[in-house]
């Protein structure tokens, strides 16, 4: 790395050309800070994991003590990682809001760690994290207490966004303070680190009071069924029209899925949701007449394992989609999800249910800026450089492009790695490229996402596998049939019959040449090989063990 001492340096191991799996570092005076550390999801069915997160090997590699890590809101793509990472930080101070604690503390609990220390940010107030001058900024968003960062030092001045939108009634907290932006520009901001999530949209993101208008109207409309409304767990405001309107309507709500009921014992402990005490268990619910009914749940991407694809095919232990129902999709599609949402919504069509989703009915809103609301904030804060982040590189191109036609002198694109200068007195640029990678989680443990073990799985799932014990003694004489399993090749006995005769035949010649166990063994594994090409046209991964007695 090519960097001295007081260099204001930002790093970005996470959601720099891509969207999700956020990661930033920051370095000044010889201290460094992490904002954020969140995970992205696998998109394919034959993944053999679920979670994604930041490889954190520079870190750990080079030995950087983190003075602190600063949660800017509690979307998994900002926080999921944190559990599984955060013994490798040693123990060090996060900083976050009551909201976002509350739900990380619950994330700790579920994989089993007590060891953690908290402290909570408060708006506009001013204080050090290491050589570092912090200061948190409410913005809106499509969760509780959403913050940017504002970091001051003699090198510069950035303002980190986080996640945000202009939503100028956001039901949930309160809209955006521009005048306190318009004074900190009177400081002087050198870097605005954006989110470019909606770089390609022109018209506002728009406001939760929006779904609340156009929700009300659907529910006057449908007397028949009952309502299944599937949104993002986290976002509060969405829950809490659900429930505004459902009472109004004189209607009970359920909530199917863990991470809902999770977020609302966390909106519920600061304060959220307060007055409204329509929501019954599932099995009360399951005595109320269907009209009178609204489930909330989750599986809005499409998740085969999720409360709304359970309940579309029958799955789940107290609710069945039933003839007359309307499903409402209350959330964007996420890439990568298309074809698995499309197949839920061909069934809900099958059972002669209905469904509305944001192309046929207003009933989502973006919790990100689209050229509009940039233009606002670019205005506001007046930086001198922009640095786009939270988006894949067409979102940062395009948000570069749009960023230099609307007067901001300059733009740098960067990309996990990009250890980037920032500070006032030289050309900002990029100074070197880190090691940043990705980690994933296979049932408790962390491994790199090239893993051999990955790769061998992927073999496994194409192609099968076959193990073979065989059991001779000194004398090199076979002393029962060949073992085979193989649950993955042969559906038929007579198979594997053919192949135990071929085994034992083929050591009966080998041992006759004097060879060692090793290489009887791989002769075997050829012949093995050989024999399931020729019958299954397939090429398993093969073990062979040879037991003497």
């Amino acid at each position: 790395m090519k960097l001295l001492k007081d260099n204001l340096v930002f790093l970005p191991l996470g959601g720099a050309g891509e969207i999700g799996m956020n990661c930033n570092l920051y370095h000044y005076n010889d201290s460094w800070i992490m904002i954020d550390l969140g995970v992205t999801f696998s998109d394919l069915s034959m993944t053999p994991y679920d979670i994604i997160m930041p490889d954190l090997n520079f870190i750990l590699e080079k030995k950087v003590q983190l003075s602190g890590l600063i949660l800017t809101h509690a979307h998994e793509d900002h926080i999921g990682a944190v559990p599984y990472l955060y013994k490798y930080l040693n123990n060090i101070p996060i900083y976050t809001t009551p909201f976002t604690a509350s739900v990380l503390k619950r994330k700790f609990e579920s994989v089993g760690c007590t060891n953690y220390k908290i402290i909570l940010l408060e708006y506009n107030k001013r204080f050090k994290i290491g050589a570092f001058d912090i200061e948190p900024f409410a913005l809106t968003h499509s969760i509780p207490e959403p913050n940017s960062i504002i970091i001051r030092s003699k090198k510069g001045n950035v303002f980190h966004t986080g996640d945000w939108k202009i939503d100028p009634q956001p039901l949930v907290g309160q809209p955006i303070n521009h005048k306190k932006l318009e004074e900190l520009s009177n400081e002087g901001i050198h870097t605005l680190v954006c989110d470019s999530t909606n770089v390609f949209d022109e018209t506002p993101s728009g406001s939760e009071e929006e779904v609340r208008v156009n929700l009300r109207e659907i529910f006057k409309k449908k007397k028949k069924g009952k309502f299944v409304i599937t949104c993002f767990a986290s976002n509060i405001a969405r829950l809490e029209t659900i429930l505004t309107v459902s009472n109004e309507s004189g209607k009970y709500c359920v909530l199917l899925g863990r991470s809902l009921h999770r977020i609302y014992e966390s909106a519920i402990e600061n304060n959220y949701l307060e007055g409204l005490n329509n929501i019954v268990d599932e099995k009360d619910a399951k005595n109320l007449l269907a009209d009178d009914l609204v489930i909330i749940c989750t599986g809005s991407q499409g998740e085969n394992r999720a409360a709304l694809s359970r309940l579309i095919n029958n799955k789940h232990n107290f609710f069945n989609l039933e003839k007359d129902d309307t499903v409402i999709f209350s959330s964007r599609e996420i890439p990568g999800n298309e074809k698995k949402i499309g197949e839920l919504k061909k069934n809900i069509i099958k059972k002669g249910s209905f469904f509305l989703d944001h192309n046929n009915s207003k009933i989502h809103v973006s919790g990100h800026p689209s050229k509009e609301e940039l233009k606002k904030m670019y205005k506001w804060i007046k930086p001198k450089l922009l640095i786009p982040v939270h988006g894949e590189y067409r979102h940062l191109s395009e948000h570069i492009d749009f960023a230099k036609s609307n007067g901001i002198n300059q733009q740098l694109l960067v990309e996990n790695g990009d250890l980037v200068l920032l500070d006032n007195d030289s050309k900002p640029r990029v100074l070197s490229k880190v090691y940043s990678g990705k980690n994933v989680l296979k049932g408790n443990q962390i491994l790199k996402i090239d893993d051999k073990i990955f790769s061998n799985l992927s073999v496994v799932n194409s192609d099968g596998e076959i193990f073979v014990n065989i059991i001779m003694n000194l004398e090199d004489s076979v002393l029962s049939d060949p073992v085979i399993f193989c649950p993955t090749i042969f559906e038929d006995e007579k198979s594997k019959i053919e192949l135990q005769k071929l085994i034992s035949d083929e050591i009966k010649k080998l041992s006759k040449s004097s060879i060692d166990d090793r290489v009887l063994s791989e002769e075997i594994k050829k012949i093995v090989r050989s024999f399931i090409k020729k019958k299954n046209g397939l090429k398993p991964s093969t073990y062979v063990e040879i037991v003497r007695i």
